[in-house]
Order: structure tokens, then C-alpha cells, then sequence
């Protein structure tokens, strides 16, 4: 590929905007692969993606000469751009999945839910041969996995990789209620258990208690209901203030969904409140190359800029869904991406849990708790949705959150 891709204009446009037209094309030969471009396809692909309103071109004043950068207005473009660089920090070849042969066989596969390679070469068209290699890039690629040997049949994955696929193309979550169906007919049967001030206050406890010990604070339920009382426990200072900024984070959720629907100042309002006293950057994004999570294989986005993107393409894909797939799914989702872009220093599966509550609340459903008991295997989900797929994860999402209900 002597000449790069639209896509990989933008990727280095991300990391080097804005730039005149000969410093980008400058910039790209430095690339082994790039060394040899031709100028002339690459001023077209420019203007592609200026037609596309992806890239701004403004007059230098100094000189007959122009500064080429994102338009980062249009959310199109962030969608797109949150997708190739997530690609990017997994590994994953963009361009493979961007093409259009490719495309075509994601969407069918993706329409199909599952489908043998001899419907899929039927309707690709595509010679046997050429069928192969595009397969075995979306099994790379995580996006398809084989269910079946003979006949040998394919099965499209909801994963980290393809909801930020689906959302830059625009596309809804395909059917997944149909895996956790009895679960979700379980709690649309329990919907109503929030209408009682009793049981609120009980799962606004649970709440607390199952969201502050899966992250390692020793509190008991007795604990809780003390210190929201104001009474003295034998737990730390930092487990105390853990506790009362839960509350108070869980109190700002219940007010605001009766009146406003989820956006990103409300996510950094609600975990200002969450990690108040705890650490200097709360309600702050918060990126870096260092930054790990304990026990897992994820790589986080290593700057601010990246978790802005990403952030605003996981409103993106809620905005998109919202309407479109049950609300238990819909918050198990957004669950998932939030805690795979780990926005914030710390305090990320706290806030995400009280974001999972706010999205249940908006839909008629008790806010989210379940077992700390179960907390590995919470994380164990998490890894395997990131790995393949995510039906795992939101059936067990939803089965821990009916369990630990509490009676009417």
C-alpha cells in the first residue's frame, strides 16, 4: 500500500494536526510503507475527506498556503476516529475491517445474527478463495466466530471492538434479549418494587454496600446503614467517606433522571461527588500511558484526548440504542464500554455502576446492585466480553441484579 488509506490520514492527522499539505505528506513518508506515496492520490483522499466534512482546511495568512485538522464538531468523525484508534491500542488491522468486501460480509453476518460460509458465499458473491481470507480477518479481528464445523456456520460477536464499529457506522446492537429472555421477563415482572419507600431505601443500601466492597472497602451491610446514619463503625476514614460519597452520588442519580437524560457533565458531576476528598482529579478524565487496571490483559487509552473521543462515541451508541433495545441490555452495555475506557483515575467501576442505575431509573427499573461476593466473577465477564463476547456478561448482569432484590 504505497499510498495510505483515508483512515490512516485521520490517525495521523489525530496525532499531528493541524499540518500544512506537504508537512502531513512529509510526515507519512517517514513511514517504510508511506515512503513511496503518490502525492496526487493522497490530495484526493484529502479531499474526500474534506467533502466528508472530516477534515477542516483553513487559508494560512502568511503565506498561499493551508493548515489541514479534524473537524472534532462532527460526532461522525469522533465515532470514527474513537473506532481506529481503539483498533489501533488492541492491535487490530483498521483497514482490514475497512474494506468494502469486508463491510459487506460484516453487515450480512451481523443481519443474520448467524449464517454457514455456503449462504455467506452465496450471498457475498465472492470467489471461495477471497471468502476464506475475509473470514479469517474477522476471526482476527474478533468480530465473527465459528459455532458450527460441518456445515461450518458463523456467529457475528458483541464485544468492546464491534459496538464501537457499530456505532461509527450507525448501526444498532443486533438481538440479544433473545439470549437472557426468561431473566428479563424475571425482572420486568419486579419493576414496580421501587414504588415502595421501604424497599428503596433497602436497595439504595444494597447499592452502596455491593458497589464499595467489590472495589475493596471491608464495610458490612450494618456498616453502611450506620454510617448513613451517622453512627461511629471501626471502619478507616477513607472506607467512611468511600460510603457517604456513594450515598450522595446515588442521591444526585435519583434526583436527576426524573428530569434529564444522560450526558457526559452529568457522568463527571456524578463522580466529582463519588471521589470527593479522595482523590484531586474527581470529575476529571483522566489519561496516561502508566495507567493499568489490576488483574487485567486491558490496555486503557493512554491520553485525555482519546477518552474524550471515546467518551462522547459511548454517548453516541446510547443515543443510538436507547430506543431501539431493552434497557436491561442497553445498561449492561454501557456498563461494559464505560469500565473498558476507564475514564477516570480511579472510582471508574463505582461511577459506572451509578451510571448503569441511571439508565435502569430512566426505564421504570430498581437501581443496579449485585453480590460483591461474585466480584471475580464480574471481573472474569468483563475479560471475557473484551475477548469474544458479551452475552455472558449481560446474563449475568441481569441475573445478579434479580437475585439480590429484595421482597416486596
Amino acid at each position: 500500500m504505497p499510498t495510505p488509506g483515508k483512515y490512516d490520514i485521520l490517525t495521523y492527522l489525530h496525532f499531528n494536526q493541524p499540518v500544512t499539505f506537504s508537512v502531513l505528506e512529509n510526515i507519512l513518508r517517514q513511514n517504510i510503507l508511506f515512503e513511496d506515496l503518490n502525492t496526487q492520490i493522497l490530495y484526493r483522499r484529502m479531499r474526500e475527506l474534506i467533502n466528508s466534512d472530516f477534515i477542516l482546511k483553513k487559508p494560512l495568512s502568511t503565506a498561499r498556503n493551508y493548515n489541514y485538522s479534524l473537524n472534532l464538531e462532527n460526532d461522525s468523525l469522533v465515532n470514527h476516529l474513537s473506532f481506529l484508534l481503539w483498533c489501533r491500542k488492541e492491535g487490530l488491522e483498521h483497514n482490514e475491517l475497512l474494506n468494502p468486501k469486508t463491510e459487506a460480509l460484516i453487515l450480512d453476518i451481523r443481519k443474520s445474527g448467524e449464517i454457514s460460509s455456503e449462504n455467506l458465499l452465496k450471498s457475498s458473491k465472492l470467489s471461495a478463495k477471497t471468502l476464506r481470507k475475509h473470514i479469517r480477518n474477522l476471526i482476527k479481528n474478533r468480530f465473527i466466530r465459528i459455532i458450527r464445523q460441518k456445515p461450518m456456520v458463523f456467529e457475528f460477536l458483541v464485544n468492546d471492538v464491534t459496538l464501537w464499529y457499530l456505532t461509527m457506522k450507525g448501526l444498532q446492537v443486533p438481538d440479544m434479549e433473545s439470549t437472557c429472555k426468561d431473566l428479563i421477563a424475571e425482572m420486568d415482572a419486579r419493576r414496580d418494587i421501587t414504588g415502595s419507600k421501604d424497599i428503596m431505601k433497602k436497595l439504595i443500601n444494597l447499592h452502596i454496600y455491593s458497589s464499595t466492597v467489590t472495589e475493596g472497602n471491608t464495610a458490612s451491610n450494618e456498616d453502611v446503614e450506620r454510617i448513613i446514619n451517622d453512627l461511629p463503625t471501626d471502619l478507616t476514614p477513607k472506607e467512611i467517606i468511600e460510603i457517604k460519597n456513594t450515598k450522595d452520588a446515588l442521591d444526585h442519580i435519583l434526583e436527576a433522571y426524573k428530569d434529564t437524560d444522560l450526558n457526559i457533565n452529568l457522568i463527571k458531576t456524578t463522580h466529582l461527588i463519588l471521589m470527593r476528598g479522595l482523590i484531586k482529579e474527581a470529575g476529571i478524565f483522566f489519561g496516561s500511558s502508566t495507567k493499568r487496571i489490576v488483574g487485567s490483559k486491558l490496555k486503557l487509552p493512554s491520553n485525555n484526548k482519546e477518552i474524550e473521543y471515546l467518551m462522547r462515541s459511548l454517548m453516541s451508541y446510547y443515543h443510538l440504542n436507547k430506543d431501539r433495545i431493552h434497557p436491561l441490555i442497553l445498561g449492561s452495555l454501557f456498563h461494559f464500554l464505560f469500565v473498558s475506557i476507564h475514564p477516570f483515575k480511579d472510582g471508574n467501576g463505582r461511577a459506572a455502576r451509578l451510571i448503569h442505575s441511571f439508565i435502569l431509573l430512566k426505564s421504570g427499573y430498581p437501581i443496579f446492585a449485585f453480590n460483591p461476593d461474585r466480584k471475580y466473577e464480574y471481573f472474569d465477564y468483563l475479560d471475557k466480553g473484551r475477548e469474544s463476547d458479551l452475552s455472558d456478561f449481560v446474563c449475568f448482569i441481569i441475573e445478579e441484579h434479580k437475585n439480590i432484590l429484595p421482597d416486596r
